[in-house]
């Protein structure tokens, strides 16, 4: 498989996480946008849903890279908030895109690790010979969902979620061609799949009035007031999945691809938040120079943030021959990750809607 191609596109709202403070006590304000590093993120507008993202990066990078439509036969959405409960949203991109109707095309619902499982999935495509072309698409936009807009936030509770959260869409283009992929790993971990749910709105507790409604709960020693429709993320027992989890993952990729942890020309992780990524940095013994941040730009975009942060800061690397380590981890839990050697990488300019 070969990364032919990749694009981003954001909304054009740009919000200053410092307005939390109109609200919310100062310390608590800049203590959270201290540990997420999140000074800026995007938040689109009422009416947009990820389609309209995801499709804003596939038909100009389509475009520029002057493929055949009919040639592209695989389409991919990873997202945890589709359009509609059905049909799958990739559907609806597939026919806007006006892409074959010889075309593999269905949505996966992931999140953090969402682009890196879906690597992996095109990549096993390819390999199989079923596909020569597709598009992997990555995006979220769940401002005014599942956590508010951060102008709208009045509960303590959800001001974190609010603060760390930013909506994007991106576009990854990839061929049947070379052999870029030279290690994959992946693993799940069912069992702490509460420590980072969305508890209600689906098949085990459906759309209702209540569940608009706030509830008291327990968070430990606390109490706290939450929607059942409410973005519940335990902090400390992401952090802590995260040090099990990732370092034997990248031991195992580079082993796999027989590569030295120097040989890597740049790392790009999930971008979860700032404290995670410098604590995991240390931890891997990581040149920190060698690690793609774009959290404090753009916020945590779940399966979006690999290929956003490549399109707004891997620079040269996606014009000359690079090595990559891209690693995917959180929500399931799941982990994964892949090495990846490129060539040119076609990156257009951040687009916005």
């Amino acid at each position: 498989m070969r990364l032919a191609g990749v694009a981003a596109c954001l909304p054009k709202n740009v919000v200053d996480t410092s307005i939390a403070k109109e609200h919310f006590d100062e310390f608590d304000v800049k203590r959270i946008i201290g540990n997420t590093g999140v000074e800026q993120k995007r938040e689109a507008e009422p009416g947009i849903a990820v389609s309209d993202l995801c499709r804003g990066a596939a038909e100009p990078l389509i475009e520029k890279l002057g493929w055949d439509r009919e040639s592209i036969d695989a389409v991919i959405l990873v997202t945890t908030l589709a359009d509609h409960i059905m049909p799958a949203t990739s559907h609806l991109i597939q026919r806007d895109l006006g892409l074959s109707a010889n075309c593999l095309v269905f949505d996966i619902n992931l999140a953090c690790s969402g682009f890196t499982h879906g690597m992996l999935v095109m990549n096993a495509l390819m390999a199989g010979g079923l596909i020569k072309r597709g598009i992997l698409l990555c995006g979220e936009m769940t401002s005014g969902t599942f956590r508010p807009r951060l102008a709208d936030v009045r509960h303590r509770e959800d001001l974190a979620n609010a603060i760390l959260f930013g909506d994007a869409g991106t576009a990854t283009a990839l061929e049947a061609s070379g052999d870029q992929v030279k290690a994959v790993r992946y693993g799940a971990d069912g069992s702490g799949a509460h420590h980072l749910i969305v508890p209600g709105g689906l098949g085990r507790d459906f759309f209702r009035a209540e569940l608009l409604e706030r509830r008291e709960e327990k968070q430990g020693d606390d109490v706290v007031h939450r929607r059942p429709l409410d973005l519940v993320m335990h902090g400390p027992e992401i952090l802590t999945f995260t040090m099990k989890r990732v370092p034997p993952l990248v031991k195992g990729l580079l082993e796999d691809a027989s590569w030295e942890r120097d040989e890597v020309d740049v790392w790009v992780p999930h971008q979860a938040n700032r404290f995670m990524l410098n604590f995991l940095t240390r931890r891997l013994k990581l040149n920190a120079d060698k690690v793609l941040l774009s959290i404090e730009r753009f916020g945590n975009t779940a399966s979006a943030s690999i290929p956003l942060t490549m399109v707004t800061t891997g620079g040269d690397y996606l014009t000359k021959p690079t090595k990559w380590g891209m690693l995917g981890f959180g929500v399931g839990l799941s982990w994964s990750g892949l090495l990846i050697e490129t060539d040119e990488v076609l990156a257009l300019p951040l687009i916005e809607i």
